[in-house]
């Protein structure tokens, strides 16, 4: 069974309807300035004492910032969104001891070489389609590439991802076990930081 990550959720009555019919794995929350999806803490109480594990997602920011958003909003998960260095990775992974997510952006190729240094940090990859908005633009990558994945870290597969991908994310899965997860954005959005949670509810059966 692959886990789901349903990331960009922001408003309180579509977390409750969120965790009520879908329960995913992992609720992705950006704490990206510039993002659509931009979560502030006027809400951080309400969702730091939700029963959910919560990503947070991040794009180069200071670990001080990282510390206090994840006291605020009861974090459990980061994901490094940026070009963070693998120095800075491990000192994330070293002051927080929580899961971290890396993200690559894909372009046209991967150079494994460069991640391979990022292992011991991280628990999860994380590839999405290159933006330079940092995710969220609806796009596939050429997902054939992650047929060459060399290590044994799993991942999960995000950019763009829709209800007819199901046939594809399936026969991906197949032929490379690593990928463990899906992470889902705004092709299951009403608008930014609202999601169409029966149309997720679709998704997750089929997966």
């Amino acid at each position: 069974m692959m886990r789901l990550k349903v990331c960009g959720m922001r408003e309180p009555d579509n977390i409750r309807e969120l965790i009520k019919q879908i329960q995913p794995d992992w609720m992705g929350l950006i704490f990206h300035p510039s993002s659509p999806r931009f979560v502030d803490r006027k809400n951080a109480d309400f969702i730091k004492a939700l029963e959910i594990s919560k990503v947070g997602v991040f794009v180069n920011a200071d670990i001080s910032d990282i510390q206090k958003t994840i006291h605020s909003f009861g974090l459990k998960t980061l994901q490094l969104h940026g070009e963070e260095t693998v120095d800075e990775v491990s000192k994330i992974k070293e002051k927080t001891g929580l899961e971290i997510f890396k993200v690559f952006s894909v372009n046209d190729s991967i150079q494994w070489d460069l991640l391979e240094s990022y292992l011991p940090f991280v628990d999860f990859f994380l590839f999405d389609t290159f933006t330079k908005s940092y995710g969220g633009s609806g796009k596939v990558f050429n997902w054939q590439l992650l047929q060459d994945y060399p290590f044994e870290k799993p991942f999960l597969l995000s950019g763009g991802i829709s209800l007819d991908h199901i046939d594809t994310i399936q026969n991906l899965q197949s032929q490379v076990p690593q990928m463990k997860g899906i992470d889902i954005n705004s092709k299951f959005e009403i608008v930014p930081g609202l999601k169409d949670v029966s149309l997720i509810e679709k998704f997750k059966g089929k997966i």
